[in-house]
């Protein structure tokens, strides 16, 4: 009996699964900021709103139908969510705000591929969007129970599923990526591959430069040095008590 042939969204989660982890340890250090300071959550929401509405904008532009497919419903869709939870959070004037130049250059390098190699945008799609439906979920729900009660009225947009089968929206997702997937021939299914990991990696650095950085570190260190202290006088008593 023949192998049965691995999926190709199995290959490509196997692929990414160590960057991957690091980028939701890193977003994790952030969303503990973020509980105590929305100007955190709103950095995180303005440098990812110009890589999502890339994507979005690019897929009128590139008139491309796996493209197109990938997107397996308007619900899908989050520019305009993007832009009301800014207003929220950054103010009206949120769009004079200046990139950091991690964004910038994660910006340079989708408009760099939309010119020479606009299918690997499609790995940004993938995984930016499933994200989307899954740690994002994750996230907003975390923020809804523990954040602040007097931020909690407002419900963030981008994050906002109502009504909507999320599970089976996954589903349809992963679907439409294995059906394109097929089509593909193994050097850009490998290429695809690849790109994920930059995905991931340019991610990180976006995230990175949102502020409050020097307060995880902070944290860190602070309880670090808790923990030091804390053995220090234990072993204090051990040799008073001798």
């Amino acid at each position: 009996m023949a192998e049965k042939e691995v999926l190709f969204t199995t290959r490509v989660r196997k692929a990414t699964r160590t960057i991957h982890s690091v980028s939701d340890a890193l977003v994790n250090a952030k969303f503990a900021i973020s509980l105590s300071d929305e100007t955190v959550w709103g950095g995180g929401l303005f440098v990812f709103y110009h890589i999502f509405a890339f994507l979005e904008d690019a897929k009128k532009r590139l008139n491309m139908r796996d493209y197109e497919k990938l997107f397996v419903t308007d619900v899908l869709l989050r520019k305009d969510a993007f832009e009301d939870d800014l207003v929220h959070y950054l103010g009206e004037n949120w769009q004079s705000l200046p990139k950091s130049l991690a964004l910038e250059n994660y910006l340079e390098h989708l408009q760099n591929l939309e010119r020479e190699n606009p299918k690997l945008l499609m790995a940004y799609v993938y995984h930016l969007y499933l994200g989307l439906l899954s740690g994002g979920q994750i996230l907003a729900k975390k923020r809804n129970v523990f954040g602040n009660s007097d931020t909690n009225k407002y419900i963030d947009r981008v994050t906002d599923f109502t009504n909507v089968d999320i599970a089976q929206l996954k589903k349809d997702f992963r679907q439409a990526m294995n059906e394109i997937a097929e089509k593909m021939t193994e050097d850009e299914k490998q290429a695809f591959i690849e790109e994920s990991s930059q995905v991931f990696l340019m991610n990180n650095l976006i995230v990175n430069s949102v502020g409050g950085q020097s307060k995880v570190l902070y944290n860190i260190l602070y309880k670090t040095s808790a923990v030091v202290l804390l053995l220090a006088g234990v072993m204090l008593a051990y040799r008073l008590n001798k």
